[in-house]
């Protein structure tokens, strides 16, 4: 082989070892470049999985947060309307105190029972009627009953029953046929105005309350 061959093949030699170096060099570029590309996307990945993550149990405090929130309130007007109600209650109680007292005014009692007398007189069928008292009533209602009919109703026939009927007060009229009556008695009236009676009971206790009654008075 001439000097001139072998140069040749030195520089080819020389040539493909540069380009196999430059090769080398790309494919180490290359795949820096990769690594970096999967480097960011996995951390873009683990980053975005944490904020999931985090996301997830904010969403979990906020909502157990509301649960325990939404159950004090629960509980705490649950013990709110409970003490509401005994307060009604109490109040309620004392109705029959004052009752007791309004009974023992004869006069102001006499014109109520007569009002009592006239209210049920207008509502009540026409025919014969019989009125019922306790047996309290009835000891100082028979001698002045023919008055306070003629009073009340002078145009219906109402007979004063010798029979007393358990009651604290009032009167109760019926037909003569017991097919229809007006309980005016006191028992009568507070089953029959409860719930008007607890409105305004609320509405003097808890002024604010917008769901209190608007209505006042002693016995009607």
């Amino acid at each position: 082989m001439t000097q001139t061959e072998q140069n040749q093949l030195q520089a080819l030699e020389s040539a493909i070892m540069e380009r196999a170096k430059e090769l080398a060099q790309e494919f180490h570029d290359k795949a820096n470049r990769q690594r970096d590309i999967i480097l960011r996307d996995a951390a873009d990945s683990l980053q975005m999985a944490e904020e999931r993550e985090l996301m997830a149990i904010k969403d979990e405090a906020e909502r157990h947060f509301h649960r325990v929130t939404q159950a004090g309130e629960l509980k705490m007007q649950s013990r709110l309307d409970q003490l509401r109600w005994e307060l009604v209650q109490t109040v309620q109680s004392r109705l029959t105190e004052h009752m007791k007292t309004f009974c023992k005014d004869l006069m102001a009692y006499r014109a109520w029972l007569t009002k009592m007398v006239r209210d049920a007189a207008a509502v009540l069928p026409d025919g014969d009627l019989v009125a019922q008292v306790n047996a309290d009533d009835l000891l100082w209602l028979s001698d002045e009953w023919s008055d306070l009919v003629a009073e009340a109703a002078p145009q219906r026939t109402i007979l004063l029953a010798d029979e007393p009927i358990r009651g604290l007060g009032g009167i109760r009229v019926r037909s003569a046929d017991n097919r229809a009556q007006v309980d005016n008695r006191f028992e009568g009236r507070l089953a029959r105005f409860a719930a008007d009676i607890q409105r305004v009971i609320l509405r003097e206790l808890f002024p604010a309350d917008i769901s209190a009654s608007a209505r006042s008075g002693g016995p009607q």
